[in-house]
């Protein structure tokens, strides 16, 4: 009797399961047909809906993946469309229709560096078809100008009076630089840029007397970069930045001889070596980008130390429209005291037919601060502040030409002694900054 129970709920049971698992199969039919109903429409809003339902309900399978990335991408929301080629791929890597839609994916959606990874695991007739060529010795290479203009901000002493004062009377700006392609995973950069201001300077000579010493003041910075994406959505930047400054200029040294004393101007150079290091980890996931980084330098011989977070918010899955916050705490340590300043630079931009545009305004006070991965280094006398940017870029021939523009606007503090009392002179400050990058 106990046996004859046994066996009536073993059969219960398989009567059971055969019956979850028959409905369980007829769910993925049901999902496979109106989904692949709903992509020969393309009516991609409702298979996006019925797959989300689907996989909430645990049902999934290759060409649900496939159908709801091909879904998002047509709807030109090339983020939300990544992982489901990702998981596509994971289960076939020969599918070259998958595989050309994530390379695409990638493009579209602002991860160049993940596109060109890919490529090494395409076959070289996909290579072919999307344009896919070998590396070159010079991927791209760059040419940046900077015009500058500025208010009147030098004091204006009663007679009698002694100043200590620096003031700039001249500004020029350029730089070039290239990009070298390792591999599929890497490359390098370096420019070379050169800053050449002219300044007076105002001071008070050895007979306590008012001297103006006219000086010309070289900056020379080499920069060079290494990017490596370690892994799909995930990169890695090691950058250095050199700092040469010369100063050359007149002078009045006292000199003396059988006939006594005097005053004789001579030329003079000075020359100091500054060097910036830098390091940053990003990371590529669903609409977001976040990245962390840190520089450790000894501008204006002192020593700083700059930790820093990067967040972008890709609203709509796409570059359209993003959002962007930079967020970096300066540390400085100069004759053994800290100066602590959060700098948060925040920005929007968005697109309309070939350009980008970008608006931003930048708080915290600017001083020592390094910015761009290391590539522009603010490390003037005056403290930046208020600063407001404009930045317009495009690209052409098929992104092998790139141009840029960017307009800033922001206040500046000089400070001065006055009969040796300490004062400040705010003054505003514009630059238009322009570039050429070509990709070859």
């Amino acid at each position: 009797m106990y046996q004859i129970k046994k066996i009536v709920i073993l059969n219960i049971f398989l009567i059971l399961t055969i019956g979850v698992i028959s409905q369980e199969s007829e769910s993925y039919k049901e999902v496979d047909s109106e989904t692949y109903s709903l992509y020969l429409q393309s009516n991609w809003k409702e298979l996006i809906k019925l797959g989300k339902t689907s996989l909430k309900q645990d049902i999934t399978f290759y060409y649900l993946q496939v159908r709801m990335g091909i879904a998002y991408y047509e709807l030109k929301k090339y983020r939300k469309a990544i992982p489901y080629f990702e998981k596509s791929r994971k289960l076939n890597r020969k599918n070259e229709l998958v595989n050309e839609y994530l390379y695409y994916s990638y493009l579209f959606s602002g991860r160049s560096n993940d596109a060109r990874k890919l490529t090494k695991e395409l076959s070289s007739e996909l290579k072919t078809k999307i344009g896919i060529k070998i590396n070159p010795i010079f991927s791209s290479i760059s040419f940046d100008l900077r015009a500058e203009e500025f208010e009147e901000y030098k004091a204006e002493p009663a007679t009698g009076d002694l100043l200590q004062q620096d003031v700039r009377t001249d500004y020029s700006y350029f730089s070039f630089g290239a990009e070298h392609l390792i591999k599929n995973n890497r490359k390098i950069s370096w420019s070379y840029s050169r800053i050449n201001i002219g300044a007076t300077i105002f001071d008070i000579g050895d007979l306590n007397e008012q001297v103006d010493n006219d000086r010309e003041i070289d900056q020379n910075q080499f920069y060079y970069s290494y990017q490596n994406q370690l892994k799909y959505g995930l990169s890695m930047t090691l950058a250095a930045n050199l700092i040469n400054i010369g100063s050359t200029g007149s002078e009045l040294i006292p000199v003396w001889g059988r006939g006594g004393g005097g005053m004789i101007s001579t030329t003079t150079r000075y020359a100091t070596n500054e060097l910036i290091g830098y390091f940053a980890l990003r990371k590529d996931f669903s609409n977001f980008k976040i990245g962390l980084n840190s520089s450790i330098s000894n501008l204006d011989k002192n020593f700083q130390i700059q930790p820093g977070i990067d967040f972008i918010y890709y609203p709509f899955a796409n570059t359209n429209i993003y959002l962007s916050t930079k967020a970096n705490y300066l540390m400085e340590n100069a004759n053994n005291q800290w100066r602590n300043e959060p700098i948060i630079k925040q920005a929007v931009g968005f697109r309309l037919f070939s350009f980008y545009f970008e608006p931003s305004i930048t708080y915290g006070s600017i001083i020592n601060f390094i910015e761009n991965d290391a590539f522009i280094v603010n490390n003037d006398n005056d403290i930046i502040s208020d600063r407001y940017e404009f930045l317009v870029y495009g690209s052409f021939f098929k992104s092998r030409l790139n141009l840029f523009a960017k307009y800033q606007n922001y206040n500046k503090t000089n400070t001065y002694l006055l009969n040796s009392i300490e004062h400040q002179n705010i003054y505003n400050n514009q630059t238009i900054t322009g570039g050429i990058k070509w990709n070859f």
